[in-house]
């Protein structure tokens, strides 16, 4: 079976700083999957090389088994959208005008602007509830409002992939849930998935596949029932808790513990 996304033997580097070595991960197909560890564990990095954003060093990405890099950029981004970290949009331009750029990979000398276009950016604001702030300029907006914006913009993007560097950032709590319960319905209706996030609960409660990270090594990957334990917060994150099965999802729920001074 060909994975649609894949690394082999990653070497990941910064100038003199190599973030990991060796690096092999498969991401399973049709599974929303999140990536989770402490600061500084190549969470981020590992992301990036994932959606072709950084080469490595030694290894390769596949996509649907091709080298990620030996393959034109509007085909990758026609199959694959990236939120990163920190976006930055260009000054004075409007959300409408921002959400639209998502339609770019679509665009050629022979095909402009549709109603196919037009439909994929009306869509993607309805689903993040910015539809009244089409004509706003973005630097007026909050950050969380800012957030929105850009996930818009991946949306109208309208690939079968998806992959979010901590994308419930400058988000209150109520964003952050119906973030990834959108997130949640767009991988039921066959969206791959793949996120980084900070919040432990969030990530067992959503995701189908987890993998954990240290050092910028793999620690362990799979369902969060299988692999999140106290024995792994303790290894991975150095954090003393407890597990319970979570009230409302039957999924894993870390309690912290007071932690040894």
């Amino acid at each position: 079976m060909i994975h649609r996304l894949a690394a082999q033997d990653l070497t990941l580097r910064y100038e003199n700083r190599t973030v990991s070595e060796g690096l092999s991960v498969v991401i399973p197909n049709g599974g929303f999957t999140v990536i989770i560890g402490p600061n500084a564990s190549g969470k981020s990095t590992l992301l990036k090389a994932l959606s072709r954003l950084i080469a490595p060093t030694a290894g390769r990405v596949l996509l649907d088994g091709k080298s990620i890099h030996g393959l034109p950029s509007q085909s990758v981004a026609r199959q694959l959208g990236l939120l990163p970290q920190s976006a930055t949009a260009p000054p004075g331009i409007t959300v409408f005008d921002l959400v639209v750029r998502g339609r770019f990979p679509h665009q050629s000398f022979f095909r402009q602007w549709s109603n196919a276009d037009h439909e994929a950016v009306e869509r993607a604001m309805v689903a993040t509830r910015i539809s009244a702030l089409a004509n706003r300029l973005v630097d007026e907006l909050s950050g969380g409002q800012r957030q929105r914006v850009w996930i818009a913009m991946l949306l109208a993007q309208d690939t079968p992939l998806l992959l979010l560097d901590e994308p419930t950032t400058y988000l209150d709590i109520t964003h952050q849930i119906e973030l990834l319960d959108l997130l949640s319905d767009l991988n039921s209706q066959g969206r791959m998935i793949v996120a980084v996030l900070h919040d432990l609960n969030q990530a067992c409660r959503y995701a189908s596949h987890l993998i954990a990270m240290k050092d910028g090594a793999i620690l362990a990957q799979g369902a969060p029932a299988d692999i999140v334990t106290e024995a792994l917060l303790l290894d991975v994150f150095g954090l003393r808790a407890k597990i319970i099965p979570d009230p409302v999802a039957g999924t894993p729920l870390v309690v912290p513990l007071r932690q040894a001074v």
